[in-house]
């Protein structure tokens, strides 16, 4: 049977004994067994998440405190963190990417809010943010964009409302974790077949969530091996109470989409130097050209999200490392012809980036999501502004 990322098991599962090389000691079989363990406990942790480790133990016949030691230990020396990703359908809001020009300023950054990633090109006063809105309050968060431009807080924007959005798993194939470095084959990435990872749809409706439900899910955001007695200490709730607004919303609820192993290297070891984030954006291509964008992108080991819209918009971020930049862009640039004239890339300082959680502060417990008006957002940065020149 093919794995999620379209290769077979001998990738997976070296012990099976497939492949003409066997190991020529004892040391090297044991690291190649240690090796496929840490496959099995990737791949699992796309499914379940890492919160649960007697669960993590009893699928993969790992011991729960070698789990618990791979999981809080293991995975940072090898350069890896876990990401939770948030079911935006589910929880009711649209989702989509915007770009905007504007001066370097962050006074502007203050009137909008839903942003679940920010950054900011290299080169240019442009800014990119991915958000997920309420869908009730679609229109109103677009007609901030608008008044800020209006009144000159930016130049201008552009919002590409996103049908769906997508994780793509991680791919240890191409991760060297001895040296916690990727090793990309690129003769095998252009074998890469179909796509991995878990999807999340654009939706026209409210959800039902409750100031609970989003006190967890920020938890497990900030801490995706936090527990719920954990959370319910930290915010005074009953933990029995916590873990049935866990099981019967959260969890039956599916709120959260997926928990995805990023490559984390740079930031655990406070280089950012070592990495380039891109965003590849081609707009107006059509779903043909969406599609055969989509099969380049997917076949790069360094893409994290991918979107697109109902009108043939189409755009991925990508965590590249910065000594596998120019083969990257050599071969997005080499694959992509037939939609060269709609792309865009745009290079971020992945110093200014920044990954956010669920927005708490928009929850009001008795109304629900909140956006203020953007009189009152601009009132703010007004008053921000008179503090600092005071």
């Amino acid at each position: 049977m093919p794995t999620d990322n379209g290769y077979r098991p001998q990738i997976h599962n070296p012990l099976l004994g497939v492949g003409s090389v066997k190991p020529a000691t004892m040391g090297a079989f044991d690291k190649i067994k240690r090796r496929n363990l840490d496959y099995l406990l990737i791949e699992t942790i796309k499914q379940i998440g890492v919160s649960n480790y007697s669960l993590l133990a009893r699928m993969t016949g790992i011991n729960p405190e070698t789990v618990r030691y791979k999981v809080n230990k293991q995975l940072t020396k090898y350069g890896l963190g876990v990401q939770v990703n948030l079911n935006h359908a589910e929880l009711g809001m649209s989702a989509g990417l915007m770009v905007v020009d504007a001066e370097p300023s962050q006074e502007w950054l203050g009137a909008v809010r839903y942003l679940f990633f920010e950054g900011k090109a290299i080169g240019a006063s442009k800014y990119v943010g991915l958000y997920a809105v309420p869908f009730r309050f679609k229109k109103k968060y677009i007609d901030v964009m608008s008044f800020l431009k209006q009144q000159k807080r930016i130049t201008d924007y552009a919002i590409y409302e996103a049908k769906w959005l997508r994780y793509p798993s991680f791919r240890p194939e191409f991760y060297d974790f001895d040296a916690k470095k990727w090793k990309v084959d690129w003769r095998r990435v252009e074998m890469t077949q179909g796509e991995s990872g878990a999807t999340t749809l654009d939706v026209n409706r409210d959800a039902e969530v409750d100031y609970m439900d989003v006190k967890i899910l920020k938890a497990m955001q900030e801490n995706p091996t936090v527990s719920i007695v954990k959370v319910a200490a930290e915010i005074g709730a009953n933990p029995r109470t916590l873990r049935y607004h866990n099981a019967e919303h959260v969890v039956k609820g599916k709120l959260i989409l997926n928990s995805n192993v990023r490559w984390r290297r740079p930031a655990i070891e406070g280089k950012p130097g070592e990495l380039m984030q891109m965003l590849t954006l081609v707009k107006g291509v059509g779903q043909e050209g969406v599609v055969k964008t989509r099969k380049v992108m997917n076949k790069i080991p360094f893409t994290w999200l991918e979107g697109g819209s109902e009108v043939g918009d189409y755009f991925a971020l990508l965590d590249v490392p910065m000594d596998k930049l120019y083969e990257t862009t050599r071969y997005i640039e080499s694959n992509t012809e037939d939609v060269r004239s709609s792309l865009s890339i745009i290079m971020l300082d992945s110093q200014k980036s920044r990954y956010l959680h669920i927005p708490e502060e928009m929850f009001d417990p008795k109304r629900g999501w909140t956006l203020p008006s953007y009189r009152q957002e601009m009132a703010k940065i007004g008053d921000g502004e008179e503090r600092r020149h005071s």
